[in-house]
């Protein structure tokens, strides 16, 4: 169930470290007793070329589709991310930028924008997501923490559409804690009724969390600059050895 959970984005804040440092605390991180929860490296595409050659996979962070053509060619690259221009896209403009990105053959999330409309723009951001193949992206934290019931109908319309999803920052605890979102409430919640998923969002107790393997059918995993943290939260409530 917590298989190649964790995209390690220790290059991004807020732990913003320094590239060998990164790689190092990644090394260590895939060799660790629970190695198996890592899954990509979160890289910006900048910086992809600045990488040894021998790299688990990558996910590479877009500041455009335009920003894909240095990544071609690059079997490391197994995911790319990219926000999305705002709230409510044009479907055009999103099928133009996914085109642009196919050639690489790798995963493709696209980030959601909240604004004062996000009721309606959600949905429909999540729909065109939907209609070009790709999958979407979830802020959880950073300079927007989405609310629980915005989270809720991320989830909601990911899993109505059939879009698979990511999240990332401020993840890093296993269950809400005051505005803090937690990893296993995302999870739990993708297999919650639709009128429960809130509540699961929002709960602050371990125990009232189910948190079923089915949940992964959805929920690709989360991105986190500390890989040490969310396997020790596991650890503590004993999904974890």
């Amino acid at each position: 169930m917590f298989d190649r959970l964790i995209d390690h984005a220790a290059l991004f804040p807020p732990a913003s470290m320094e590239l060998d440092e990164a790689l190092t605390e990644d090394r260590a991180a895939r060799s660790s007793q629970h190695a198996e929860l890592l899954n990509r490296f979160v890289v910006p595409a900048a910086r992809v070329s600045e990488l040894p050659d021998e790299m688990p996979p990558l996910s590479a962070v877009l500041p455009d589709a335009a920003g894909a053509a240095q990544l071609e060619g690059d079997d490391r690259v197994r995911a790319v991310e990219l926000r999305l221009e705002g709230a409510r896209p044009r479907p055009a403009d999103l099928l133009a930028a996914y085109r642009s990105l196919e050639p690489l053959d790798v995963t493709t999330y696209f980030e959601l924008v909240f604004d004062d409309g996000w009721r309606d723009a959600v949905p429909a951001a999540i729909g065109a997501v939907a209609a070009v193949g790709g999958r979407v992206k979830v802020r959880c934290g950073g300079e927007h923490v989405p609310s629980v019931d915005q989270l809720a109908l991320v989830v909601a319309c990911c899993r109505e559409a059939g879009v698979r999803f990511k999240a990332t920052a401020g993840l890093h605890r296993a269950v809400r804690r005051g505005d803090e979102h937690g990893f296993l409430n995302l999870m739990a919640a993708v297999t919650a009724p639709r009128e429960r998923i809130g509540a699961v969002l929002a709960e602050e107790h371990a125990g009232a969390l189910e948190v079923r393997p089915e949940s992964r059918d959805l929920f690709d995993g989360f991105g986190s600059c500390s890989w040490r943290e969310p396997i020790d939260d596991l650890r503590a409530l004993g999904r974890l050895s």
